[in-house]
């Protein structure tokens, strides 16, 4: 699962840049480049989620609710 967020993170960078970099510029293209541009944005933030619950799952982890 790892790889497969990783994987979302970068497509997810690669198409939210690509978006911004065609409309920014006025390049050809770039209304049908707002589409998957708002799925990078998407990818990005789905990928960031998962790696912070990671991150929360591993430190309940460790965490011993029994001991303060």
């Amino acid at each position: 699962m790892r790889k497969i967020a990783l994987y979302a993170l970068l497509s997810g960078i690669f198409l939210a840049a690509a978006a911004y970099i065609t409309e920014s510029n006025d390049l050809p293209g770039a209304v049908e480049l707002r589409t998957p541009g708002f799925i990078g944005y998407i990818f990005i933030i789905s990928a960031i989620a998962w790696f912070s619950l990671q991150v929360l799952y591993n430190w309940s982890k460790e965490a011993d609710p029994y001991h303060y």
